[in-house]
């Protein structure tokens, strides 16, 4: 009996622990297609975190994810090379740059909007940077 119990708790815990990495897995999905639009936020590490939490927890997920046209070449690019093209670190800073510089120029009077916007775009860039190019 007590083996009973066991295995009943094993389940529940292994479907608790699934539906957590599937909702992790999806918001950091949604998160990265903000990402696609805001150039503030990164698009790719929270690709590869729904990639991790899905490959964990759902394979049709995973699947789906890899196979997508728009975050798929990301994920394989990154498994195979661990490090990003050269076109997606330049379209990126270009769209950075372009957005976060041209609302800070154009858009904001305050200084202090200003600032944040710019020290933004300045740690997007760094970060870009660091990370190995393929």
């Amino acid at each position: 009996m007590k083996t009973r119990d066991v295995s009943t708790q094993s389940t529940r815990q292994s479907f608790f622990v699934r539906v957590i990495l599937l909702t992790i897995g999806s918001v950091a999905l949604l998160i990265a297609m903000f990402g696609l639009v805001i150039p503030g936020l990164l698009t790719t590490p929270f690709v590869l975190v729904a990639a991790a939490c899905y490959i964990r927890s759902s394979e049709r997920l995973y699947r789906w994810l890899v196979a997508n046209h728009v975050f798929g070449s990301i994920i394989s690019t990154w498994q195979e090379k661990r490090g990003l093209t050269l076109r997606t670190k330049l379209i990126t800073l270009v769209l950075v740059w372009c957005m976060l510089g041209g609302t800070a120029i154009f858009l904001v009077e305050s200084t202090l909007i200003r600032s944040i916007l710019i020290g933004l775009a300045v740690i997007k860039t760094i970060v870009l940077m660091k990370l190995r190019t393929v």
